[in-house]
């Protein structure tokens, strides 16, 4: 086979800091919560980012030498798409892990299987494969990111910084949702953001 294909391999060391990161939401303007205008802002409109996400991840790469790991629920079809907004919008280069589909026999019976169940085989993929590096969880409060990462911080309390949740239900932090989430978890292990400059 006479073809050549290229590609990008992430190497890491044994320690330091990794990002898993959700897309949908989080970085990336989607509205998953109401299907008809996530088909258009994933079909029909140009890609949007969220505001100053970019620069945070920037920061926390700058000052804190992090990886990333983009984590989504989206099919391997849509990643040419998302690698190219990502790079548009300079966030830092990182890992893809995306759900695999075909339209075809057991993929197809498994399309619609709930997003939290691919991401969760993701993250638990990456703390496998990196025992001894430190991971702050990002993601956004639109469906089950909260009670996935407190999942898999309740499980690897060593290896999980820190919970980041952008707030898009605009849930108040004494709302009921995050005391039961949470409640497993010292406070200081999670906390709700509406801007990223909260963050830095």
């Amino acid at each position: 086979d006479p073809r050549l294909f290229d590609g990008r391999v992430l190497l890491l060391p044994d320690r330091g800091l990794s990002v898993i990161s959700d897309i949908d939401d989080t970085i990336k303007i989607s509205e998953v919560a109401d299907r008809r205008r996530l088909l258009r802002n994933t079909f029909l409109n140009a890609f949007a980012g969220v505001p100053d996400m970019q620069a945070l991840y920037q920061h926390w790469q700058r000052t804190r030498n992090a990886a990333f790991h983009y984590v989504s629920a989206s099919p391997w079809h849509l990643y040419p798409c998302l690698s190219e907004f990502l790079a548009a919008q300079k966030f830092p280069a990182g890992s893809f892990h995306m759900r695999n589909f075909r339209l075809a026999g057991r993929d197809l019976a498994t399309a619609f299987r709930s997003p939290r169940r691919v991401k969760s085989l993701h993250i638990k993929n990456l703390l496998a494969c990196y025992p001894r590096r430190q991971f702050l969880l990002v993601g956004d409060s639109g469906e089950s990111d909260p009670e996935l990462y407190a999942h898999f911080a309740e499980k690897n309390p060593a290896q999980i910084e820190k919970i980041f949740i952008r707030n898009i239900t605009a849930e108040p932090a004494t709302a009921p949702r995050w005391s039961r989430t949470f409640r497993k978890l010292p406070p200081e292990k999670w906390q709700l953001f509406t801007t990223p400059r909260e963050l830095q």
